[in-house]
């Protein structure tokens, strides 16, 4: 595998559970709690394969974050 190609598989390891996050507050925002909680299951799931193991989590809960703030 290139340098290249693992760089961004790498970086989709971690951009997945920071968009799932994201999607998941802005669905528990407008009443979608079903849709919340399967995104940030699967977003948990991605989050504890993404290395290093803490990052994953971390940027699971910075998503769900900013996806749960106001709405425009």
């Amino acid at each position: 595998m290139t340098p290249f190609a693992a760089g961004l598989l790498l970086l989709a390891s971690w951009a997945l559970p920071l968009l799932l996050g994201f999607l998941a507050g802005r669905a528990y925002r407008v009443g979608r709690n079903r849709v919340a909680l399967g995104l940030l299951l699967f977003g948990g799931f991605l989050g504890l394969l993404a290395r290093p193991r803490p990052l994953g989590l971390l940027l699971l809960l910075l998503g769900l974050g900013l996806g749960y703030g106001r709405l425009r």
